[in-house]
């Protein structure tokens, strides 16, 4: 596509939720905001006005004469840009982005998201989902009934791509739970297969879950027991935490089915709408995951020279001829690797995926943005 841009401008359209993950991917091109400020630089030549020229999300009159006045041409991109566009750019922008401000959702900005969306609708029904282990390019063709208002937006795992981290970044604090009662959702459920008196992670994502309002669950099924057989009032919470992907890329003995375990995610997801919809309220439900995977491609490895447990990152520096990028978070410094063709170990014979290090597949988890108007 850059060959194309350096002959001649181009136009083309991209969703608002996607523009903050292409902005590192176009990073190099010009992207006028608008046809006046192309035609500035064009009269009056800058060093811009020699880059690859992209025009997006133009006014359709600004991109109907640019069109017939310049023959200039319209290109295609796909929602999100593709996984090698994303992991050669990301690394150089890396600390950018967890830093600066920009168009890009944060994982640990997420809490704050989600309040100010449910403050302004107030929805009679609020759902967050977590999902141990989930790429954002593993759900891009995830279709649900055109009857739900559905966005996925692009979040970026601004730290350390593992459970804990990335659970902790999730949940807040104070907690979602606690943010979200203050707007009157005194009514909670929450739902976790794990005891929270057995689990130290479990304990900080359910804090102020009180013992009558958490259930610990064997099977989704109870999930779906509870909620089509409970009179859910207005300004109720439901906080869901399940496995994803994350429970089958560290101890499978086959190659698993990723395609299946995929499918049956999704329909998950939609039960769970069908579940609290039916109640004819208004309904928001929030989908993400802590981290992605990188599934298992025959990586190179490269060590690290300390050694390590995992296969992506190491709680050291980076040495001066190591490739990784440095991550400062709970008093301990981190290297995680970068891109998807580098692993610090061999491939463990029931291993199918790894996650900890930085690129499209564990940086760009999904969050999925579902309403019910049901009225």
């Amino acid at each position: 596509m850059i060959d194309i841009l350096e002959k001649i401008p181009c136009l083309t359209t991209l969703p608002e939720e996607a523009q903050g993950l292409w902005d590192i991917c176009l990073s190099d091109i010009w992207c006028p905001n608008s046809l006046a400020e192309w035609r500035d630089v064009v009269d009056a030549p800058q060093d811009d006005s020699t880059k690859a020229t992209l025009f997006v999300n133009l006014p359709e009159t600004e991109s109907q004469e640019l069109i017939r006045t310049f023959g200039f041409s319209t290109v295609d991109l796909p929602t999100f840009p593709p996984i090698e566009w994303v992991n050669q750019k990301l690394p150089e922008h890396f600390n950018a982005l967890c830093t600066d401000d920009s168009k890009l959702l944060k994982q640990s900005q997420l809490v704050q998201t989600i309040i100010d969306r449910v403050s302004y609708t107030l929805p009679d029904i609020m759902v967050f989902l977590v999902l141990d282990g989930l790429s954002l390019y593993d759900v891009a063709d995830w279709a649900f009934p055109e009857s739900w208002h559905v966005v996925c937006e692009p979040c970026f795992v601004d730290g350390l791509s593992v459970t804990t981290s990335g659970m902790r970044r999730l949940i807040g604090s104070p907690p979602l739970t606690h943010r979200l009662f203050a707007l009157g959702y005194v009514q909670r459920f929450g739902f976790s297969y794990w005891e929270r008196s057995q689990n130290q992670l479990t304990n900080v994502l359910f804090s102020e879950f009180p013992p009558s309002q958490l259930f610990r669950i064997t099977t989704f099924e109870e999930v779906l027991d509870r909620l089509q057989n409970t009179d859910l009032p207005a300004r109720t919470f439901i906080q869901i935490v399940r496995t994803g992907l994350d429970r089958v890329c560290h101890n499978h003995r086959e190659k698993p089915d990723i395609e299946a375990i995929l499918n049956q995610l999704e329909l998950n997801i939609k039960q769970i709408v069908e579940a609290v919809g039916s109640s004819q309220k208004i309904v928001r439900i929030f989908v993400t995951s802590d981290h992605g995977i990188l599934w298992f491609k025959k990586q190179k490895v490269m060590p690290f020279q300390s050694g390590t447990a995992s296969a992506r990152y190491v709680c050291a520096k980076s040495s001066s001829d190591m490739s990784g990028i440095t991550i400062a978070e709970s008093g301990e410094t981190f290297t995680a690797l970068t891109g998807d063709e580098v692993i610090a170990r061999n491939r463990r014979v029931t291993e199918w995926g790894f996650h900890g290090g930085i690129s499209a597949q564990e940086s760009f988890v999904p969050l999925f943005d579902i309403t019910l108007n049901g009225r």
